[in-house]
């Protein structure tokens, strides 16, 4: 595994806890890896994976494409926060696809989880916040974010169910 350049996993459903999700996104951080696609839907792991997950994502200095989806899980601020430095610290991200639905993010985590989508080399992004408690300071943010984005040729943002106001 000390070359593994690609990994995918997909846990639907299952009863893993927040510390094997911790253990299981904290096995993620490889320097070599490009491409991760990593999805948890309608499980019990919650900030510790999270958090594992974002320090995962910032010892992968060559992923170009990233896929994350959190659904029906109690990730919340602390989750967006670590993702978003992480981002930070992955330069060669081209292809975006993040998705928050039905979880505890609320604008501290969504302003911090916007100021990683801050990439220069970002060609394609799809963020969606849905049942989320992200309001207009997130909304903001994003849109702050998506402009340092010079090679950005698509964008597919969805906010649904959210805190956002008329004006966000």
């Amino acid at each position: 595994l000390s070359k593994l350049t690609k990994a995918s996993i997909s846990l639907y459903q299952t009863k893993i806890s927040d510390a094997g999700g911790q253990v299981l996104s904290a096995g993620l951080g490889r320097p070599d890896l490009v491409d991760l696609d990593f999805r948890l839907h309608d499980t019990e792991v919650g900030e510790k994976t999270g958090v594992a997950l974002g320090q995962s994502v910032s010892n992968c200095p060559k992923l170009v494409n990233l896929y994350l989806a959190m659904s029906d899980t109690q990730m919340g601020d602390n989750s967006g926060v670590a993702l978003g430095h992480g981002l930070k610290l992955c330069p060669n991200i081209a292809k975006l696809y993040l998705n928050f639905y039905s979880t505890k993010l609320t604008d501290r985590g969504g302003e911090a989880l916007a100021a990683g989508l801050n990439r220069p080399e970002l060609e394609d992004i799809s963020l969606l916040l849905q049942d989320t408690l992200v309001a207009d300071s997130t909304a903001a943010a994003l849109g702050t974010a998506l402009k340092s984005c010079g090679k950005l040729e698509k964008a597919q943002l969805v906010l649904y169910s959210t805190k956002l106001a008329d004006d966000g």
